[in-house]
């Protein structure tokens, strides 16, 4: 009998702490992702009508999402430019998973407004109206940016502030009108349309991935920038055989010519020098295989390869091919991060968010990511990518008046080269005034890098000239 109490107290003490232990990670698990269920689309109480949703507008104030007195969402009235920001600000549908009307749902809808607020309203006679969210994006800019965007290539442009972090332009082309979901009008969609590129398309870097490997060079090796290279337009290595751009023989080359003219065998032989160790350091440290976890927005991870099967993985990985992908909303923060003496902020998309009420509940600051590489090393990487634009491959990125720095990269994403390479071009504004770091996708664009160069120039001068 005293076995069995015994027994008895154990089970019953076992069934309380497995109690509580439910509890608490229930209550862990409300507390972390309560406003992403709150947000999902499948959330049947952001359907019933109960709560309009609040209003969304761009930096400057300009209306971009609203909700009219019989319950319409509307938006902005200009049709480019709501195709312009389809991705950003989303749709009632949840289409967009990463639009501020799916991502910010529960804020919209301020499902968490208090008691006193709400009889505050009944007593008013006024409809619960969710918040309002003010973000950072500079409409004018982002629509400007897609009407220049070369006609029938899909790809991305972002522009972000690097001191502040703040996204001033997320392109995602192609994009979609919300309109089209909201009155269902049977219009045709394009694949992949509702896919926000800046954030989730992971992209083979090619050359512009050498930044990074320059990068991981001058912080690894003092002597590295005064070195001399051969390059006969290929090189052949035990498992392996690169080549330049066309088979361009670049001869006897420093590191910054090396960089400017965009030898591959000099960079494929800096990653052979460095090994997969130093390198894939460097790539962690500057963000890659890193769960990205930002407040505002959901990006995808950028990928460097964490082993390889011979030293032909490594020399491609050293010219960002082979594993390596990056989103370009993280290409444009390495660029940022180089012009910002090496430190790298973390991207933010919200400026405001005010209650129904009008009182402010949250305000975006400025927050510093991490230390990617010294001022001295981003100060010598920076003199690279200047000389690179206007002496080197980038030359069509160069604004009249201003100090640019950036890298053209060719990516390419076959075996057999039936595909044509993705058009990189990433860079900065060096200027205390206009501090801008943008990348630019074209997939299908070609090598020698025209389109990105050209459409990222005209994206940084009318950003000086809107956002200020």
């Amino acid at each position: 009998m005293r076995e069995l109490r015994r027994n008895m107290r154990f089970v019953g003490t076992l069934v309380v702490v497995m109690f509580v232990g439910l509890a608490a990670w229930f209550a862990m698990t409300v507390f972390t992702q309560g406003s992403v269920w709150a947000s999902d689309v499948r959330n049947s109480r952001l359907k019933t009508g109960a709560s309009l949703r609040g209003d969304i507008t761009d930096r400057d104030g300009n209306l971009l999402a609203t909700t009219a007195e019989d319950g319409t969402r509307q938006y902005n009235g200009n049709t480019a430019a709501r195709r312009a920001l389809s991705q950003t600000v989303g749709d009632t549908a949840g289409m967009s998973g990463t639009g501020i009307e799916t991502f910010y749902s529960a804020t919209l809808l301020d499902i968490s407004t208090s008691l006193v607020d709400r009889l505050s309203e009944l007593f008013n006679g006024a409809h619960h109206t969710g918040g309002s969210i003010q973000i950072s994006v500079d409409g004018p800019l982002q629509a400007y940016i897609a009407g220049q965007f070369p006609e029938g290539y899909h790809g991305a442009v972002c522009v972000i502030n690097y001191k502040t972090g703040e996204i001033l332009a997320m392109v995602s082309m192609p994009n979609y009108d919300p309109y089209d979901l909201a009155v269902r009008t049977g219009t045709q969609v394009e694949d992949t349309a509702y896919l926000n590129r800046c954030l989730q398309g992971l992209y083979t870097p090619g050359s512009i991935f050498k930044i990074v490997t320059l990068a991981s060079a001058l912080t690894n090796d003092a002597n590295v920038a005064g070195q001399s290279f051969s390059c006969s337009g290929e090189w052949t290595y035990e498992g392996g055989h690169i080549v330049c751009a066309g088979g361009t023989a670049h001869g006897a080359v420093d590191l910054k010519s090396a960089f400017k003219k965009s030898c591959n065998v000099t960079f494929g032989k800096l990653a052979y020098q460095l090994g997969l160790e130093r390198l894939r350091e460097t790539a962690e440290r500057f963000g890659f295989n890193e769960n990205f976890k930002f407040g505002d927005f959901m990006v995808y991870n950028s990928a460097f390869p964490t082993e390889v099967a011979n030293m032909n993985g490594l020399v491609w990985a050293g010219i960002g091919q082979g594993e390596v992908l990056v989103t370009p909303l993280h290409m444009a923060m390495i660029s940022g991060a180089i012009a910002n003496g090496g430190m790298m902020m973390k991207p933010r998309l919200i400026e405001r968010v005010t209650s129904s009420l009008g009182a402010a509940t949250a305000a975006g600051t400025p927050e510093a990511f991490r230390t990617v590489v010294t001022p001295q090393v981003a100060g010598t990487i920076a003199e690279y990518m200047y000389e690179t634009v206007q002496n080197g491959t980038a030359t069509r990125a160069a604004i009249k008046g201003y100090t640019v720095g950036g890298k053209t990269g060719s990516a390419e994403v076959s075996d057999n080269k039936e595909v044509e390479t993705n058009a990189w071009f990433t860079g900065f504004v060096y200027d205390e005034a206009h501090p801008y770091a943008i990348s630019v996708v074209i997939e299908g664009g070609g090598a020698g890098a025209r389109m990105p160069s050209e459409l990222a120039a005209k994206s940084l001068k009318k950003a000086i000239e809107y956002v200020g």
